[in-house]
């Protein structure tokens, strides 16, 4: 079929070559080629092939044996072939044929009994406030959303209440879209219905896993990371709505080829201002030039911000695609040691044990314990729009940060990535990770809610308000 169309002879006519075809964030394409092929478009369109990659597994950033530290001689062994010599992009000629990796999340679960509710009524508030005007909103919150409650103050004790919107603000992310690159979403979970009733917040865009249009949730990482962003009792931005886009499959694993194809038909479909999260990421000390290539591209040629898990093998995230592109808010787990029994005045916040770390981190997040919408048979054994469930994981400190800056959004629905990134990190509050637990190089700041607040900056250093 191309053939034809860029006026080549029948030999270099190829059907059925391509899989996906990338045209937005990348150009280029993904299949299976044999070496001949390979040999033949080079011949057929000399100059065009500039790099290749192989394949690889991406996997969900939840806590997971499969982002644990290989063996220590395995280790040494890839250090001696330079695998680990910090940030690397792909700078591979055709030479050095290698496969696109297999993308995985970054959490871990606990499977409940899927009994446990929202920890409010979720039905009083969707008859509650009327979340469209501007105020100051306040929701009582029970422990078991710590993350809520430290989000929006500066430090420790826990007051037990999750405070948004301003005067001149809703502070719900309304208007906003969040596009969840993950395993899927269970779009009929209460947590994404609209204040006082109506049709869902979370919708469909595209399954990449069995090229369809139906992206229900199997494993559930999509749905606990999505409901963490909007939900209207356990989320961030609880006006703001999601769109859906699997690359996951029911075991929270995909591909580097399918997650380059959601990230462009982001760029070709979204709706703006618009957020996509990367709870995911490949393997330590694999390297992936077309994924970083297009996370980088979806940022600075498409003007969406990114947020990017850190992810969970206790290293340096620069290490890991696509942590360790520049333009993206990559999102390390922090924790609060008494977050369930009164945390103490002054008290420090932690880092998640497994979390990863280093100059490629933008900030922490809330990643432990986070209580959200359950949506898969692994998390809880009964799944329904009112099931809940604990994970943990860089994957869960994501959709904290895309929340706030579908917040941001709302107010400057014109702004840059650069903008976004800018304000929440200026009003992000520093040195609140204990000096003993801050790896090194890595950036002090914790996730601040209140970005849209006239002083979130000036106290941004100062004591609890």
């Amino acid at each position: 079929m191309l053939a034809p169309v860029f006026g080549l002879s029948t030999e270099c006519h190829m059907p059925g070559l391509c899989q996906h075809v990338f045209s937005n964030t990348i150009f280029g394409f993904s299949g299976k080629v044999t070496e001949a092929e390979l040999q033949k478009l080079q011949t057929c369109l000399p100059g065009a092939l500039y790099y290749k990659e192989e394949n690889q597994i991406v996997h969900k950033a939840e806590d997971d044996a499969f982002w644990r530290p290989r063996p220590l001689e395995e280790r040494r062994e890839q250090a001696g072939r330079g695998a680990l010599g910090g940030r690397r992009r792909m700078q591979q000629g055709l030479g050095g044929a290698s496969p696109l990796p297999t993308l995985h999340s970054f959490e871990e679960s606990v499977k409940t009994d899927g009994t446990e509710g929202a920890p409010v009524d979720a039905a009083g508030v969707t008859g509650g406030p009327a979340m469209a005007a501007p105020g100051e909103k306040t929701e009582v919150l029970g422990t078991k959303m710590w993350n809520l409650d430290r989000l929006d103050q500066r430090d420790p004790p826990l007051d037990g209440k999750y405070r948004y919107g301003t005067a001149g603000t809703t502070g719900t992310g309304n208007g906003t879209t969040i596009y969840v690159v993950d395993s899927g979403i269970k779009k009929d979970h209460q947590e994404f219905a609209r204040w006082g009733g109506g049709a869902s917040r979370a919708a469909y865009g595209y399954d990449f896993v069995d090229n369809d249009d139906n992206c229900d949730d199997c494993d559930g990482h999509g749905t606990h990371v999505a409901a963490t962003a909007i939900g209207l009792t356990v989320g961030v931005a609880k006006a703001a709505s999601v769109v859906s886009v699997r690359i996951l499959d029911c075991e929270g694993s995909g591909t580097i080829s399918n997650t380059v194809a959601a990230l462009d038909w982001v760029a070709a479909n979204h709706a703006a201002p618009a957020v996509v999260t990367l709870s995911l990421g490949i393997q330590v000390g694999s390297w992936s030039r077309v994924l970083e290539d297009a996370v980088a591209a979806l940022v600075n040629t498409h003007g969406i911000t990114v947020v990017v898990a850190a992810g969970n093998s206790g290293v340096d995230a620069c290490y890991v695609a696509p942590a360790n592109v520049p333009a993206a808010l990559t999102v390390a787990a922090s924790d609060l040691a008494t977050k369930y029994n009164g945390s103490g005045a002054g008290e420090p916040d932690g880092v998640y044990k497994w979390s990863n770390s280093g100059p490629c981190i933008k900030l922490f997040a809330p990643g432990v314990n986070i209580y959200s919408a359950c949506g898969g048979s692994s998390r809880c054994a009964v799944v329904d729009d009112a099931a809940y469930t604990y994970a943990s994981g860089t994957s869960m400190a994501v959709p904290h940060v895309a929340g706030v800056a579908a917040v941001y959004l709302e107010s400057y629905p014109q702004s840059t990535p650069a903008d976004v990134s800018s304000a929440i990190l200026g009003a992000a509050s520093q040195g609140k990770i204990g000096a003993d637990a801050l790896p090194a190089s890595t950036a002090n700041l914790l996730l601040y809610s209140r970005v849209i607040s006239d002083a979130a900056v000036q106290a941004a250093s100062g004591p609890s308000g």
